[in-house]
């Protein structure tokens, strides 16, 4: 939880637009600093809807400027996904005096928290899901390299009446102007390594998934 002598720090100032004050904050992920902020609906939040309850604040990470302008980038870059395949993008502003950014609270379990549950999965659902979302990741030429598990969350689409899988974390995502065969494969086989990961976890006893260090590394 998010430490109550740090209540007053309780505000995030967006480079364009009002202040957010939260009634609540729980930190969620130590090691990226990644908040969700409890919220009142505000009139004055034109970027925010009128609906939202909460929001999630990622702080830029030491060191990390460039990956930190990347995402912004990447998150212009596939405006039109969001809501759909990724998070809505609120802004850019500062929270505990680190620049964060302010994205929408999606309403979802991550494959890794799901890997770790009992809960029935459909493994053949969840590839198709995963495909889907790489698919449209393509289609901008956005090719996304950190697939670990906890990137990706389950979610249902009320509106469509189905499971869909959103992604998040996009500071190591690139885009290729110029679409090589080898590009296309890194989304090509996200979801068939990430289901391999998926049912490793399930089952620690089966023999380790291959290593995909042609996909993950930053360059």
């Amino acid at each position: 939880m998010f430490d109550s002598a740090l209540k007053h720090l309780w505000t995030v100032k967006l480079t364009d637009g009002p202040e957010i004050t939260a009634t609540k904050a729980t930190l969620l992920d130590p090691q990226r600093t990644v908040y969700r902020l409890q919220i009142a609906p505000d009139p004055d939040w034109h970027a925010i809807p009128a609906t939202a309850t909460s929001v999630i604040v990622k702080q830029q990470k030491d060191e990390w400027e460039d990956e930190f302008e990347n995402e912004v980038k990447a998150y212009h870059e596939l405006k039109s996904l969001q809501g759909e395949v990724i998070p809505y993008f609120y802004g850019r502003g500062d929270f505990n005096g680190r620049p964060v950014l302010v994205l929408s609270d999606i309403d979802g379990i991550s494959l890794k928290d799901l890997a770790h549950s009992n809960d029935e999965t459909s493994e053949d659902l969840l590839k198709a899901c995963l495909e889907e979302a790489f698919s449209e990741l393509s289609k901008y030429g956005a090719i996304y390299r950190d697939q670990k598990l906890d990137n990706f969350l389950l979610c249902y689409d009320e509106e469509c009446g189905k499971s869909k899988v959103k992604i998040v974390d996009l500071e190591q995502v690139e885009f290729s102007r110029e679409t090589r065969p080898w590009h296309c494969q890194i989304n090509q086989e996200g979801a068939r390594s990430l289901i391999e990961d998926f049912r490793y976890i399930r089952n620690p006893g089966r023999k380790s998934p291959p290593l995909q260090l042609w996909v993950r590394p930053w360059s």
